[in-house]
């Protein structure tokens, strides 16, 4: 747990020292200035304590409020790692003084979070709007969030997707500054405020058969990063829908099947979203062509990072996508596609088809009652490969 102590600073010009209290939490210091002044002769012999009964006095009755405040706060922050410059941020701050930019930063640096990239978007997004990169928590209106909302009425998804993180921010920086006894941030414009959904439409990135079988169909040079998109693309057909940043970190391949936690909601889920897809036959030739040596596939010694393969598979798409009659191909189009030709073609369940997609579905209590058993659902992907490709090979 954090500490407060009095420190007795150097002589200033004056010839006073200035008192402060000192912060320490685990390797991390920060000083509150007391903005209170001792001479020589107002100190113990030693230096280190205050003589002066009045000043005294003060000193150790605002020690004991910063005591008070850091308790009540330390309840709120069970579990979460805060240095000393925050906590005395934390200690000192007045009602809707807090900057939020800041505030965000400091926070996106430390959550860990695998969406920091967009935080970071919104955040230069939000700054060109403003014109400054300075915004109170005070300032946070209903007003400004519906004229933020306005300034992105061509991007519906930055909408929905920047205007929910401010959100979100606002609500940590609440839950960290707020205190049952103390309300730093007194305003929640979010009471009245909703941000946007945006409005998907539903089923129309999914292809047609005869558009799948087009792309099964097309040959792009040997090595190219077109015939790389369109073998991933069929790969994530066959695996259920698989994404690509799992393609490039799945690593346990046993008894036939692929067993991995979907990186998308594997931190949000009780079961790690785990799930396991049994290789068909089918892809017996893929598999080989990019066995890796330290995973499943050789994607992660092709490319640094998982978002610079995707970008590789969409820009190879985009030339797959114009040989074959396909505007605006993109790689997840692979996952829509499995799931509708699973629900219209093969008639099965949508509870099956959004288990094959690693979703939470909508049958939790029954789900505490059921043992997982992934067969049923590779049972019919495979009745869906067989039905699609009938007893064709892919195309090398």
């Amino acid at each position: 747990m954090a500490t407060i102590t009095i420190e007795i600073g150097k002589k200033g010009k004056k010839g006073e020292r200035l008192v402060s209290f000192l912060i320490c939490q685990g390797k991390t210091k920060k000083r509150i200035s007391s903005r209170i002044h001792v001479t020589d002769s107002e100190l113990s012999s030693n230096g280190k304590k205050v003589k002066s009964y009045e000043k005294a006095k003060l000193i150790e009755k605002m020690r004991r409020e910063l005591e008070d405040r850091m308790m009540a706060i330390s309840l709120d922050l069970i579990g979460k790692e805060v240095d000393a410059p925050r906590l005395a941020d934390m200690l000192t701050s007045k009602p809707d003084d807090i900057e939020f930019f800041s505030f965000a930063e400091h926070w996106i640096s430390h959550a860990g979070i695998k969406g920091a990239k967009n935080y970071v978007t919104m955040l230069n997004t939000l700054e060109r709007y403003l014109g400054r990169r300075t915004l109170l928590f005070s300032e946070i209106t209903y007003s400004k969030l519906k004229g933020f909302e306005e300034s992105l009425r061509d991007r519906p998804r930055a909408q929905s997707l920047y205007l929910g993180q401010i959100r979100h921010l606002y609500r940590e920086a609440m839950r960290q500054y707020n205190t049952d006894y103390t309300q730093v941030i007194t305003n929640d414009p979010f009471l009245r405020y909703r941000v946007p959904r945006q409005q998907m439409k539903k089923g129309v990135r999914a292809l047609t058969l005869e558009q799948l079988m087009k792309i099964y169909g097309f040959s792009g040079p040997a090595h190219s990063r077109s015939q790389l998109a369109r073998d991933c693309f069929i790969l994530s057909f066959c695996l259920m829908g698989m994404n690509s940043v799992d393609m490039f970190y799945c690593d346990t391949y046993k008894g036939g099947k692929i067993c991995y936690n979907r990186a998308k909601t594997k931190d949000r889920r009780g079961d790690g979203a785990y799930i396991e897809v049994s290789v068909h036959p089918f892809l017996s030739d893929l598999m080989k062509k990019y066995k890796g040596s330290r995973r499943i596939f050789n994607f992660c010694e092709r490319y640094g990072t998982p978002e610079t393969f995707n970008q590789n598979l969409n820009k190879g798409l985009k030339i797959v996508g114009e040989a074959v009659g396909i505007a605006d191909l993109d790689f997840y189009q692979a996952r829509h596609t499995f799931a509708t030709l699973s629900r219209n073609l093969m008639r099965f369940s949508k509870s099956d088809v959004d288990e094959a997609l690693d979703h939470v579905g909508t049958l939790d209590i029954a789900d505490v009652y059921i043992r997982k058993d992934f067969s049923i659902i590779n049972e019919n992907n495979f009745k869906l490969i067989e039905r699609v490709f009938g007893k064709q090979v892919p195309q090398i």
